[in-house]
């Protein structure tokens, strides 16, 4: 795994942490996303839209990644981007997208 992936990851467990444990980070998490993602250092462009869904014990959200290539790949190429050892497979760690700071310890 890519150190920008193990990075995002540990990012990613630290939002979940403290939205599982601060119930006014969790629904300004979920009613305005940037503004409670840049408290914890992590700062979305203007030009980008953050939508935050919460999976429950009966309702699992699947989300699909844009297509990361242009044209059309053969079986062997789809299989290996399938693969990668990335949040989603297909995507980048979002480093493209946001701008993180390190987050404190």
């Amino acid at each position: 795994m890519s150190n920008a992936a193990e990075k995002w990851r540990a990012r990613f467990a630290k939002v979940v942490a403290r939205a599982w444990t601060d119930d006014a980070f969790k629904a300004k998490l979920l009613s305005n996303p940037t503004a409670a993602l840049a408290e914890v250092g992590i700062r979305i462009p203007p030009s980008v839209t953050v939508k935050v869904l919460e999976n429950t014990q009966d309702t699992l959200h699947l989300v699909l990644p844009p297509v990361p290539f242009e044209g059309e790949l053969d079986d062997y190429d789809l299989e290996r981007l399938a693969a990668t050892d990335t949040p989603t497979g297909f995507c980048c760690t979002h480093d493209c997208v946001i701008v993180a700071e390190e987050l404190p310890d």
